[in-house]
C-alpha cells in the first residue's frame, strides 16, 4: 500500500534514528521463522474472511458479522480491544462516527449499559478531538505507541482500561472515507508492516459497511413502497371519494368500495358499461358525450350528473377523470374521482332561484314559489310561510305549496303544535314521529305527518316575524339537507315579511297623516257658517278610519258646569245617542269625567270589565250598548273645553296607540276650530273697532304675504299715492318702487321675510298715480299666523317727501362747491376711497392731480373778487370738460383743485390727461372787457404704490409734488417721488426712536483715556455715546447721530451728554480721582442761541467741579461754518474754565487765518493721518505740518487712533506727547476707569524715548 500515509507518535524498529547506522539484518533462521509466522497469519486471515463472507451470504446479522470481524482483528494483532465504525455526516456537513463493532471493556453497570447501546449500532461519537478523530479528519492511518504524551489524545474516562498503544486505520470505498478500525494495547505495539498485512481485512470491513448501507437502502425503499401501497389502498377505498378506472378501450374495469356501497351494485354489475344504468335519464346523454369526447382526445374532463343512490333517489356527483399512462408513456386508460355534491347543488339551485326566478316576486307569490321549490327539491309533501299574529298566539299562513297545488291563507293556534317550539326556542327538526310527539295537534295527526322542520324568521332587531315549515308523511332522508335549504331561504323570506310589515306601517302612517292633514285643512279653511258641517264630515272620516261604531264631540259650557253632545257620527245600523246626551253635569260622578279633568285619555277596552269604582260608568255606557270606549280631552290654554271619543258597539276592541294619537291630533284640531267659532262673534265686534282706527291714521298700514304682495292697505295708501286699493291689492310691492331703489329696497324686505332680520326701516321713492314719486319710509317686521308660522310682513309707510327734499338740499350744500358746482373736499374724500378700492380690485392705476393756479392772486387783486370768482368758474368748467367720463375734478378752496383720474393703463395715459388740463387752464378768459390768462402747477401721484397708503397720504403726496412743480418754474406738472418719500419717512421713524431712547434711558457713555506717552500720566478721558438698541444691540455714534445732525434733537442729546459727563467727573473726584472729560459738541448744538446759558446751568448743578474739568470738542468743519459765533463761544467758555479742542484736525480747511482767529486750546489730529503715517509719506508730511502749525500758534496737540507701539514712538519723535486710541485703551464703562488708571503704564519703547 504505497499510497497509504501513516502518522506515528513513536519510532518503530523499522525506522532509523538521526544519523544512526541501520541495525544488522537478522540471521537467516530468524527471517525464515518470521516469514512462516506471516504466512500462517495470512492463512488465518483468509480463513477468517471466508467464514465471515459465508455468514454474510446466509443472512447473518450485521451486528454479529461486525463483532466477529472485530474479534479476529483483535486476535490477529494481539490487541486487547478495538472497534469498527462508520463515518457519516450531520446536517451541517460535520463528520461523526457510528459504531458497528465494539469490544466489551465495560467496568461498571453504567458502562455495561453504554456498551450494549454501542454494540447495537446505536452510539455515535461526534467529538473528534481524539486519536481516532485524527483518522476521520485526515483520512490517514494513525500509529501511536505512547498515547499519554500525544497531543491528539483526549484521555479516557474514569475506570476505562489504560490506553498504552493505538492503531487507527481508515476504510475507503471509491476513494471516499466511509469508516475506520481502531485497535488498542498490542503488547509489541504497532508498526507499518502490520498495516500492510491487515489490508485484506480492511478491504473486507469496507465491503461490510457498503453492504450494510445497501441493505439499509433496500429496506427503506421496501418500507416506502409498502407505505405507498397502503396509502393508495386506503385512499381508493376511502369514504369520501368514489373511484373508478377504465382500460385503454374505454371499458370500466374497477370501482372502489365507496362507489359500490353508494350504488348498491356489485363490481361485476358495474364493470364495462354497467355503471351507466345508474345515471339519471336527464343527464345520461350529456354524461356519455363528455366521456367519449375526452376519451377520444386522451384529455382530462370534469362533469356533474345525478347518480342513483342505494337508499333510493338520486344524488348529484362531481366526476373528474384523468388519463393514465405506463412507465413508457403509453396510454392505458382513465382514472376518475367522484364526490357527492348534492348539498351544494341544492344550495346553488336555491340561490339561483332567489337571484333569478324569484327576484321579481313579492308577497304571497314569492312565498308560494319558495315553498314549491322546497317541496320539490327535498321531495316533501307540504311547505308554507306563516306570519306571527299580533297576539303572539296564532300563525297567519301567508302562502304555501302541497299536494301539487298552492296553499291559500289560513290561521291556526300555536299551542300544542311543533311551531310553538320553533317560535319560542328556534329551529326545530323532527325527522320522524312528529305526530306522536304532538298528539293534540289534530291537523298534524289527521294529515299523517311523520317529519317536521320549522325555521323561525327574525327581523333586524331579533324579533320573531314568523316561520317556514316543511312537512313530510315519511321520515326525512337527509335532516342536514332540510336544514341547509331552509337556512338558504330564511333570510330572504324574513326580509320580505319585514318589507311587507314596513309597507303596511308606512301605508297606515300615510293614510293616518293624510287623514289628519285633510281634517285639519278642512277645519282651518271652513268658515264659521260651515263649521258644523265640516265637523260632522270629519267625525265620519275619523270613525271609518278607526273602524269604530260611533264618533262624537262633547263641549263644555261657558261656565264649565255642563256637557253637551254637539256632534255625532254613527256607523250604519248603530243607533244615535246625541239627543239623549244634552246638559249632562260635568262633575266627578263618573270615572270617565274624572279622568278627562286630569287631562288624561279614557281607555275602556271592555266596559263590562270596569272596576267597582266605575259602576256608574258601566251603567251609563251599558244603557247605550257601548262595549268599548276611547275618550280624549280637548284642551285650550290648559282648560278642558270638550271631549272627542270613539265607541265600539258591536264587539269589544283594544284601542291601539295609533288610535290614541289620531284622536289626540284630531281633538287638537277640533279644539282650535270650536274655540275659533266661540271667539268669532267677539272678533267681529273687535274688528269693527280696530278698522275704524286703522282707516283714520295718516300713515299707510300694510300687510305683505310671503311673496311680497299687498294683502292689506288702509285708506292712507290711496290718499298718498292716488292708487285705488282694489287696483293695488295682490300686486307686488316693488311694482310701485322707483327703479333706482328697487334692488336695495327689495333686498331689505327679502332679508326680513327670510328671518335674517327681525325688522327693517328703509326709505324709497314710490310711484304716484298722477305721475311723479313720493318718498315713503317703510317700517316692517315679520308677521305670524295663529300657529306661529311666518305669514309675511306687516308695517307702516310714512310720507317723508318734504324731509328728503330738505336733506337733498343740505347734502348738495355739504358735498358741492357753491361757486363752481364741483365736488368739495368731503365728496372728494368719498370718491377717492371708492376709486382706490376699484383700482385694487381691477388691478389698474389711478392718479391724483393737485392743481394750483399760477397768477390767480394778481388777477383777483387787480380786477376784484367778482372777476376772480368768474375766472374760477370758467376754468373749473374747462377742466371738467377736458376730463373723461368717470374722472372727476373737485375744488378744495381758493384756486386749488384736485382731479381724480381712474382706470389708467399706464403713466403715459395719465400724463396725456394732465397735459390736457394744463391746456384747458392756459386758455384766455374775457373778464371785465379784458383778456386774461392763468396757468397751473400740477402735482401728480399714482396709486397703488409699493407701500400701502391711505387717501390723506395720497393727497399730501400730490400737494408736495405740486410745490415741486411751482419751484421748477410753474405751468408744468411734477410726479411724486415715492422712493425719496420713503427715505424721509425712514428718517422720521429713526428720529422718533431716538427720542424714545433718550426718554427711556437706552443711551450710555463710555470713556476712552487720554495719556501722556512720555510721562505715562493719564491726563483725561473722552466721553463717547452708545445706544443700547433693544433689537440691534449696541450702536456706535455713526449709526444714529448723523440722523439728528440738523435736528433740534441734537441739542437735547448734547445737553444729556454734558450733564452725564459732569456728573461722572464729580463722582470720580469724590472718589479721589481727578480726571477731566472731553465731550463732542455738534454744530447744531454749538450754534444754538441759548448754548451758553444752558452750559452754565449744567456747571452750576455741579459746584464742586473747578476749572478744567470739562473740555468741549468741536469738529473743524463745524467750527468754520460760523467762525465768528464759535469764536465768541470759545472765549466765553474760557472765562468759565471750559476749554475747547478742534476735533479731526486736518480734515477741514486748516487755514492759517482761521486757526489764528479761533482760540481753541488744543488740536486733535485725525486718526486717519495717525494710522497711515508709518506706511504713507504724505500722511507723515501732513502730520509734521500740523505739528508745525500747533507749535507756531502755541496750541497743544493730541493724537487720535494710536493702535500700535510704533505709532506712539513716531509721534514722540515728532513732539506729540498726548494721545488716545485702541493701542492704549478701548472705550470702557465709567466704573472700570479707576482700576485702569491705577494699573496702566506705557510700553518700554515709549519709556526709553522718555529717557
Amino acid at each position: 500500500m504505497s499510497g497509504l500515509r501513516i502518522e506515528s507518535s513513536v519510532e518503530v524498529p523499522a525506522r532509523a534514528g538521526h544519523g544512526d547506522v541501520p541495525p544488522a539484518p537478522p540471521p537467516a533462521s530468524v527471517a525464515l521463522a518470521d516469514l512462516e509466522r506471516r504466512v500462517a497469519r495470512q492463512a488465518q486471515m483468509l480463513s477468517v474472511l471466508s467464514t465471515l463472507q459465508r455468514g454474510m451470504l446466509v443472512g447473518r446479522s450485521s451486528a454479529d458479522t461486525f463483532s466477529a470481524m472485530l474479534d479476529q482483528l483483535v486476535a490477529l494483532t494481539g490487541s486487547e480491544y478495538g472497534f469498527i465504525g462508520e463515518v457519516l455526516h450531520d446536517e451541517a456537513g460535520e463528520s461523526f462516527l457510528r459504531m458497528h463493532g465494539l469490544s466489551d471493556i465495560s467496568w461498571s453497570p453504567e458502562s455495561r449499559a453504554l456498551f450494549e447501546r454501542m454494540r447495537t449500532g446505536g452510539f455515535e461519537f461526534h467529538n473528534l478531538d481524539t486519536l481516532f478523530g485524527s483518522v476521520v479528519r485526515t483520512a490517514t492511518p494513525v500509529i501511536c505507541n505512547a498515547p499519554a504524551g500525544d497531543p491528539r489524545g483526549a484521555g479516557v474516562p474514569p475506570g476505562h482500561p489504560e490506553l498504552r498503544a493505538f492503531l487507527g486505520l481508515p476504510l475507503f470505498h471509491g476513494g471516499q472515507l466511509i469508516g475506520m478500525v481502531g485497535l488498542a494495547n498490542a503488547a509489541q505495539g504497532y508498526d507499518h508492516a502490520l498495516i500492510v498485512e491487515l489490508e485484506p481485512m480492511l478491504v473486507t470491513c469496507a465491503s461490510m459497511i457498503i453492504a450494510l448501507r445497501t441493505e439499509q437502502d433496500r429496506k427503506a425503499a421496501r418500507r416506502a413502497l409498502e407505505e405507498s401501497e397502503r396509502h393508495f389502498r386506503e385512499l381508493a377505498n376511502s369514504k369520501s371519494a368514489l373511484i373508478w378506472t377504465s382500460d385503454a378501450d374505454g371499458g370500466c374495469n374497477y370501482f372502489n368500495d365507496t362507489w359500490l356501497q353508494f350504488t348498491g351494485r356489485t363490481l361485476e354489475q358495474s364493470q364495462g358499461t354497467g355503471w351507466v344504468a345508474d345515471v339519471h335519464a336527464d343527464d345520461l346523454e350529456g354524461c356519455l358525450d363528455t366521456w367519449q369526447r375526452a376519451f377520444a382526445r386522451r384529455e382530462p374532463f370534469r362533469m356533474e350528473y345525478r347518480l342513483r343512490h342505494a337508499a333510493g333517489g338520486y344524488r348529484w356527483i362531481s366526476d373528474e377523470g384523468n388519463p393514465r399512462r405506463d412507465a413508457d408513456g403509453a396510454f392505458v386508460g382513465y382514472i376518475g374521482y367522484c364526490y357527492d355534491i348534492t348539498e351544494r347543488k341544492r344550495g346553488d339551485l336555491a340561490l339561483d332561484a332567489l337571484a333569478a326566478r324569484y327576484a321579481r316576486l313579492s308577497g304571497e307569490g314569492f312565498y308560494e314559489a319558495v315553498c314549491r321549490h322546497i317541496v320539490e327539491a327535498l321531495d316533501l309533501d307540504i311547505a308554507f310561510v306563516g306570519q306571527l299574529c299580533a297576539d303572539g298566539a296564532h300563525i297567519e299562513v301567508r302562502a304555501g305549496w302541497g299536494e301539487g297545488a298552492a296553499i291559500g291563507p289560513f290561521r291556526y293556534a300555536l299551542a300544542d303544535s311543533p311551531c310553538d317550539g320553533t317560535i319560542g326556542l328556534g329551529a326545530c327538526i323532527y325527522p320522524r314521529g312528529v305526530h306522536a310527539r304532538f298528539p293534540r295537534d289534530r291537523e298534524l295527526v289527521r294529515m299523517g305527518i311523520e317529519a317536521y322542520a320549522g325555521m323561525p324568521l327574525f327581523d333586524r332587531d331579533g324579533g320573531v316575524l314568523g316561520l317556514i315549515v316543511a312537512l313530510r308523511r315519511r321520515p326525512f332522508d337527509d335532516e342536514a339537507a332540510v336544514r341547509t335549504l331552509l337556512e338558504i331561504f330564511d333570510d330572504r323570506v324574513a326580509a320580505e315579511l319585514a318589507r311587507e310589515r314596513a309597507e303596511r306601517v308606512l301605508n297606515g302612517r300615510i293614510a293616518f297623516e293624510r287623514l289628519v292633514g285633510r281634517i285639519s285643512s278642512d277645519l282651518i279653511l271652513a268658515s264659521p257658517a260651515e263649521l258644523d258641517l265640516h265637523l260632522h264630515r270629519a267625525l265620519g272620516e275619523l270613525g271609518r278610519f278607526a273602524e269604530a261604531d260611533r264618533a262624537y264631540v262633547f263641549q263644555v259650557s261657558e261656565d264649565g258646569s255642563l256637557l253637551d253632545n254637539t256632534h255625532e257620527w254613527c256607523a250604519e245600523g248603530v243607533e244615535p245617542q246625541i239627543h239623549k246626551l244634552q246638559g249632562l253635569p260635568f262633575d266627578d260622578s263618573l270615572l270617565f269625567l274624572r279622568t278627562i279633568k286630569q287631562l288624561a285619555i279614557v281607555d275602556y277596552p271592555s266596559v263590562a270589565a270596569l272596576p267597582a269604582e266605575a259602576e256608574a260608568d258601566r251603567v251609563l255606557l251599558g244603557a247605550q250598548s257601548i262595549r268599548s270606549v276611547l275618550g280624549v280631552p280637548m284642551v285650550v290654554d290648559g282648560q278642558v273645553r270638550g271631549v272627542i271619543g270613539l265607541d265600539a258597539v258591536r264587539s269589544e276592541r283594544t284601542w291601539t296607540d295609533e288610535d290614541k294619537t289620531l284622536m289626540t291630533l284630531v281633538g287638537n284640531a277640533f279644539s282650535g276650530v270650536i274655540e275659533r267659532k266661540r271667539a268669532h262673534d267677539g272678533l267681529q265686534a273687535s274688528e269693527a273697532r280696530y278698522r275704524s282706527v286703522v282707516e283714520s291714521v295718516r300713515e299707510v298700514i300694510f300687510q305683505l304675504d310671503g311673496r311680497g304682495r299687498w294683502t292689506f292697505l288702509n285708506k292712507a295708501w290711496a290718499d298718498i299715492t292716488g292708487y285705488a286699493l282694489a287696483d293695488s291689492l295682490g300686486r307686488h310691492f316693488l311694482a310701485h318702487v322707483h327703479a333706482d331703489h328697487r334692488d336695495q329696497h327689495g333686498e331689505m324686505i327679502e332679508q326680513v321675510l327670510a328671518g335674517e332680520l327681525e325688522s327693517c326701516t328703509h326709505a324709497a321713492r314710490y310711484r304716484c298715480a298722477g305721475g311723479g314719486f313720493r318718498w315713503l319710509e317703510m317700517s316692517a317686521r315679520r308677521a305670524f299666523d295663529a300657529q306661529g308660522r311666518p305669514a309675511g310682513l306687516s308695517g307702516t309707510l310714512t310720507d317723508i317727501t318734504q324731509q328728503k327734499e330738505h336733506e337733498s338740499r343740505l347734502e348738495y350744500i355739504a358735498h358741492y362747491d357753491a361757486l363752481t358746482g364741483l365736488p368739495n373736499r368731503v365728496l372728494l374724500s368719498d370718491r377717492m376711497q371708492r376709486g382706490m378700492a376699484q383700482a385694487r380690485r381691477r388691478g389698474q392705476q389711478l392718479a391724483l392731480a393737485y392743481i394750483d393756479l399760477d397768477g390767480f392772486k394778481a388777477i383777483n387783486d387787480t380786477l376784484g373778487h367778482q372777476a376772480g370768482d368768474q375766472l374760477l368758474a370758467v376754468v373749473a368748467a374747462r377742466m371738467k370738460a377736458a376730463l373723461r367720463e368717470g374722472d372727476s375734478i373737485s375744488r378744495l378752496g381758493g384756486d386749488e383743485f384736485v382731479a381724480l383720474l381712474l382706470d389708467l393703463p399706464d403713466v403715459e395715459a395719465c400724463e396725456l390727461l394732465v397735459r390736457r388740463l394744463l391746456g384747458a387752464v392756459s386758455q384766455a378768459v374775457q373778464l371785465a372787457g379784458q383778456e386774461v390768462k392763468v396757468s397751473a402747477s400740477i402735482g401728480l401721484t399714482l396709486y397703488p404704490q409699493a407701500e400701502e397708503v391711505d387717501a390723506d397720504q395720497l393727497l399730501r403726496q400730490a400737494d408736495l409734488a405740486m410745490y415741486q412743480a411751482k419751484l421748477a418754474g410753474k405751468n408744468r406738472y411734477h410726479l411724486f417721488d415715492t422712493a425719496h418719500d420713503r427715505s424721509q419717512r425712514g428718517r422720521h421713524q429713526t428720529l422718533a426712536a431716538i427720542r424714545g431712547a433718550l426718554r427711556t434711558g437706552e443711551f450710555r457713555l463710555l470713556y476712552q483715556p487720554k495719556v501722556n506717552m512720555r510721562s505715562g500720566a493719564v491726563v483725561g478721558a473722552e466721553a463717547l455715546i452708545r445706544w443700547r438698541h433693544p433689537r440691534q444691540g449696541e450702536l456706535e455714534p455713526g449709526g444714529f447721530l448723523p440722523v439728528v445732525a440738523d435736528h433740534p434733537l441734537a441739542v437735547e442729546i448734547g445737553d444729556w451728554v454734558i450733564e452725564q459727563a459732569l456728573a461722572q467727573v464729580a463722582a470720580w473726584q469724590h472718589a479721589g480721582l481727578f480726571l477731566p472729560v472731553s465731550v463732542n459738541v455738534g454744530a447744531r448744538h454749538l450754534q444754538a442761541a441759548d448754548f451758553m446759558p444752558r452750559l452754565q446751568a449744567a456747571l452750576a448743578r455741579h459746584p464742586d467741579l473747578g476749572p478744567g474739568a470739562l473740555e468741549l470738542e468741536v469738529l473743524e468743519t463745524s467750527a468754520l461754518e460760523s467762525i465768528a459765533q464759535v469764536t465768541r463761544i470759545v472765549e466765553a467758555c474760557a472765562r468759565i474754565g471750559v476749554s475747547f479742542a478742534l476735533d479731526d484736525f486736518g480734515t477741514g480747511y486748516s487755514s492759517l487765518a482761521y486757526l489764528k482767529r479761533l482760540p481753541a486750546a488744543r488740536l486733535k489730529i485725525d486718526q486717519l493721518f495717525v494710522r497711515g503715517m508709518v506706511e504713507d509719506a504724505e500722511d507723515l508730511a501732513i502730520l509734521k505740518a500740523i505739528m508745525g502749525l500747533a507749535d507756531a500758534f502755541k496750541r497743544e496737540v493730541i493724537a487720535e487712533g494710536v493702535e500700535e507701539v510704533e505709532h506712539g514712538s513716531l509721534l514722540l519723535q515728532l513732539g506729540c506727547e498726548v494721545a488716545q486710541g485702541y493701542g492704549i485703551a478701548r472705550p470702557m464703562p465709567a466704573e472700570e476707569i479707576p482700576a485702569w488708571v491705577a494699573n496702566w503704564s506705557p510700553p518700554a519703547a515709549w519709556r526709553q524715548a522718555r529717557a
